[in-house]
């Protein structure tokens, strides 16, 4: 068997091409023939770039998880802050702060910094309803852990004790097909304390007694809009669960609801947890979606002016 890559990708190259080529003249077949070696040297050099690429993400995300860490030490207050920490303190300080530095050096966690940072976010602020409010004050870590050997992800929550669950930590695991789509979240089952849950709200229900016409009315729980509905499992490849929604015409919001939860984690993903400080200060609003926004806008604008300039 011959090691010239561009032979093995011709192996693996779509029938259809194959196909398209043998239909064609043969004058312009031998030249399609010709212009296919160079096509196929690319197709290889592609997946070399590919693969360079993903060691250098590797290496990367390495160093890059190593910031997260020391960062996070500081957010859940697991350790003093060093003097290289604070190397540049001087600039940041105003009035009798210098005097103060010392005492305020303590270990405690930043109260509310997470809470802050998701807030910060358009994205994740569509989620968060008032009543989630005080519980995500309670979030001391947001971590992430990348499975080997996949794209598959989980996503983790530390809390502080409180009020409202058992937890200590809440997950949210995805398992993406083809690398890239989402088709099953696992996520971890609350331990509310009684009366707590906020994914759910209690509704009343009137009722009419059809014999003496008379009107009372029940109380129902219904599920309730909340941050916390990211945490529950989804599963797109369960047969017997797709047969029953369809059923019941609630799979597009079953599917969107996977959709919403895997933007959310990759918003958290790709842009808090790396720039949770801008976030938490709110000087970093979605800047990546902005930038794209911007771009359709400039060029409905660009476009305009070119109508403009037909005119003079």
């Amino acid at each position: 068997m011959s090691n010239n890559p561009a032979i093995i990708e011709v192996q693996e190259f779509p029938e259809e091409i194959k196909k398209r080529i043998k239909g064609l003249e043969l004058k312009v077949k031998l030249k399609a023939i010709a212009l296919n070696v160079y096509l196929m040297e690319k197709k290889s050099l592609d997946t070399k770039l590919e693969r360079e690429m993903k060691k250098l993400q590797k290496q990367y995300d390495k160093q890059a998880a190593e910031l997260y860490q020391k960062s996070n030490e500081i957010i859940e207050g697991s350790r003093l802050l060093t003097e290289e920490e604070l190397k540049d303190v001087d600039f940041y300080l105003e009035g009798d702060e210098a005097s103060q530095k010392n005492s305020a050096l303590i270990q405690e966690p930043l109260y509310g910094f997470w809470y802050n940072a998701l807030k910060n976010s358009d994205i994740i602020a569509q989620e968060i309803k008032e009543r989630d409010e005080p519980i995500l004050k309670h979030i001391i870590k947001v971590e992430y852990q990348q499975q080997d050997g996949s794209e598959n992800f989980t996503l983790l929550f530390y809390f502080q004790q409180n009020d409202f669950f058992q937890n200590t930590i809440l997950k949210k695991k995805f398992v993406l097909k083809d690398g890239e789509n989402p088709v099953k979240s696992e996520g971890t089952m609350i331990d509310w304390n009684e009366g707590k849950n906020v994914t759910k709200k209690q509704m009343k229900k009137k009722r009419v007694n059809k014999t003496t016409g008379m009107i009372d009315f029940t109380t129902q729980e219904v599920e309730a809009e909340s941050f916390f509905n990211f945490f529950k499992s989804i599963n797109l490849e369960d047969k017997e669960i797709i047969e029953k929604l369809v059923q019941e015409t609630k799979l597009d919001k079953y599917q969107e609801r996977m959709d919403i939860d895997y933007d959310m984690a990759r918003m958290i993903i790709d842009e808090i947890i790396p720039y949770s400080l801008e976030y938490y200060l709110g000087v970093k609003i979605n800047d990546a979606y902005d930038d794209i926004e911007d771009m359709g806008q400039d060029s409905s604008e660009d476009s305009d002016n070119k109508d403009d300039n037909k005119f003079r």
